[in-house]
């Protein structure tokens, strides 16, 4: 092989080898681009994500807030309702302005004295009483037959005492109450002590009546404001009542005595009792008013 050749031949190899590192820095370049490329995507991608982690976030926080914005505004509305029918009941019937001072004497009405009772807590309404209601008292009244005669047997009568009775506390709670476990405890009680708003007199004759027998609360409408002239409650009242109502003949026991009812007596406010008398022999039920017999 001459030098010509020779010259040609390692021309050819050089051509070859420079071709073959300029194919691995090419692909050395490449690779770095694609790597580099990648890591760019992946960075930018986070970012992304990031943000939008970010705005999930505070949508979630818009939308609880709105959601209280909305509970507040649903108590709100709610509670101008429950103002609303507070005032519309208090328009349909004007109750004396409530006294906000702490002395519990303010509240007595002028003109009238506080005095508790003990009674049962079903006999005051199953425990439904409520501080501001009004009432009807009624009386279970042990009446002796002979005044003499210790050893007799008293006769009961049931009876209507007093009408439209203002209460101005239950126990220490002299406030309107305002949800049920209030209720739900005064009925789970066995006694209540209830103060109600009576003239002297009356305050008298209560006494004596809840040491002579037992005493019964009748709960009147809020706007009811009369009273009425009732009997005292007897087999022959229910059986006039009934057969007046009802139309039904109601067999009762014949009484002893010919009563008739005495139009010299004026009841006081309240006072609802018949005072009736014997005919033909003594009485068989006696009207005691202030201790002393009728």
């Amino acid at each position: 092989m001459n030098i010509e050749n020779k010259k040609q031949f390692a021309t050819i190899l050089l051509a070859v080898g420079l071709g073959l590192i300029a194919v691995l820095l090419t692909s050395q370049y490449v690779q770095n681009k694609v790597v580099q490329q990648t890591e760019f995507l992946a960075k930018d991608f986070q970012k992304k994500n990031a943000v939008l982690i970010n705005e999930l976030e505070l949508m979630k926080k818009e939308v609880g807030r709105v959601q209280q914005e909305q509970a507040a505004l649903a108590k709100a509305q709610q509670q101008l309702r429950l103002v609303s029918q507070s005032q519309e009941m208090s328009s349909a019937s004007p109750k004396p302005p409530a006294v906000q001072m702490a002395a519990f004497s303010v509240r007595t009405p002028p003109g009238k004295r506080a005095l508790t009772i003990s009674i049962e807590s079903l006999a005051a309404v199953g425990g439904l009483v409520n501080p501001g209601d009004f009432v009807d008292i009624l009386a279970h009244l042990k009446v002796p037959m002979n005044l003499e005669d210790e050893r007799a047997k008293p006769d009961v009568v049931t009876t209507v005492l007093f009408q439209n009775i203002q209460v101005l506390a239950v126990g220490t709670n002299f406030k309107p109450l305002a949800n049920e476990p209030a209720y739900d405890l005064q009925q789970k009680t066995k006694t209540l002590n209830v103060t109600l708003a009576v003239t002297p007199e009356e305050a008298g004759l209560l006494t004596f009546a809840e040491a002579n027998g037992t005493l019964q609360l009748a709960l009147r409408a809020p706007a009811e404001e009369s009273t009425q002239r009732v009997q005292v409650a007897s087999w022959e009242s229910l059986s006039e009542f009934v057969k007046e109502k009802q139309g039904t003949e109601l067999v009762v026991p014949e009484s002893k005595a010919t009563v008739r009812s005495v139009e010299k007596f004026s009841p006081q406010k309240g006072i609802s009792v018949d005072m009736e008398e014997d005919l033909e022999e003594e009485p068989k039920i006696q009207i005691f008013r202030g201790g002393r017999s009728l």
